[in-house]
């Protein structure tokens, strides 16, 4: 080896584990240690009782800590099979990354129903991902009350494959749910992950998504209208002709849920007041369309908008933007407000 290139390495190599030295005192992103998705574990899901923590950002912003429960979601208690649960179905704005688990939607709720709440989300996920839970909860903790957040998207999503996802496969006029298995963690993967200093390259400079958007930062909210391109992004592979079909399997399906498990599957429309997620066929969301057939077709609807149109109107802050565009946990604790006085008196029925 080169004399000269030695000192170079030895040097470098010093710095490295100096910085990963140094990062260890900092809350680094660390994931959830998510597992394997296949035929017998269909929900993504993190590895039980695994300490996290999450922050955002070069500068740890939104920063906090826990340990995931035993089926690995993000919850301050462990889930247990029973009938009087409530599952909180959605995706990001359920697995609520930034807010401590008892301020989240899910505790909240569960709290002022005074039943137990299993929050089952992911980020990413889509309806046909709502559809695959709804299945999975009703049948591991016997909950007959479903109750599944709708996002700006969460329709046109359904088409798209993804490891560890649902989807929506259209062939030959016939749709079906499928999923795209997630395999388990390799070993070099998972030493990978121990390391500080990749975890903060990866999840706190977000590296891939940067790379490919040119390291360029976007706000989670602007005034200017959505541009073509970004709403073609946002619509993904769904047309008007999928959308219906996709809507028809979907509110067949849901119902099969219900009957099956003599459940009740409620649809809570969050609002869209961000500009950029709105759609063009006259700025309405493919969820919206969707909650209206929903509603057509018998299912429980609950709606946030005029709660939070009015907390907004007051100067209340719903979110962390320009950090992220989630909710805080004042917005969790006014959904789950909303939500509870919507179904309560249907729940003391069952």
């Amino acid at each position: 080896m080169n004399k000269r290139l030695l000192p170079l390495l030895l040097g470098f190599l010093t710095m490295t584990l100096l910085v990963e030295f140094v990062l260890r005192l900092f809350p680094v992103s660390t994931g959830y240690n998510l597992g394997a998705v296949n035929a017998g574990q269909p929900i993504v899901h993190g590895a039980p009782h695994f300490r996290y923590t999450y922050s955002k950002d070069w500068n740890f912003d939104l920063a906090n800590s826990g340990v995931l429960n035993n089926y690995g979601f993000r919850s301050s208690y462990d889930y247990a099979p029973d009938a009087r649960s409530i599952a909180i179905i959605g995706n990001s704005f359920i697995q609520a990354d930034a807010v401590v688990p008892k301020d989240t939607f899910t505790e909240r709720l569960g709290s002022l129903l005074d039943r137990p709440a299993f929050a089952v989300g992911g980020d990413g996920f889509s309806l046909a991902d709502f559809l695959a839970a709804s299945r999975w909860a009703s049948a591991t903790f016997g909950s007959r009350t479903m109750l599944v957040l709708l996002t700006t998207g969460d329709l046109s999503h359904s088409c798209m494959p993804h490891p560890g996802g649902h989807y929506l496969k259209s062939e030959n006029g016939t749709m079906t749910l499928s999923l795209v298995d997630r395999p388990p963690q390799t070993p070099l993967k998972a030493k990978l992950n121990d390391s500080m200093l990749f975890r903060y390259v990866y999840d706190n400079l977000r590296a891939a998504a940067n790379w490919s958007k040119g390291w360029r930062r976007l706000d989670d909210r602007g005034d200017a209208a959505p541009d073509p391109a970004g709403l073609a992004a946002l619509l993904g592979c769904t047309d008007r002709h999928y959308a219906d079909t996709a809507t028809q399997f979907l509110l067949k399906s849901f119902h099969d849920v219900e009957n099956a498990h003599d459940a009740r599957v409620i649809f809570v429309l969050a609002p869209g007041y961000r500009r950029e997620q709105l759609l063009a066929a006259g700025e309405t969301r493919d969820v919206d369309v969707f909650g209206r057939r929903a509603a057509l077709d018998g299912f429980g609807i609950v709606t946030l908008d005029a709660a939070f149109s009015d907390a907004l109107s007051s100067g209340v802050r719903l979110d962390f933007l320009p950090i992220d565009g989630h909710w805080n946990s004042t917005a969790h604790a006014l959904a789950a407000r909303v939500a509870a006085r919507a179904i309560s008196s249907s729940l003391d029925a069952r």
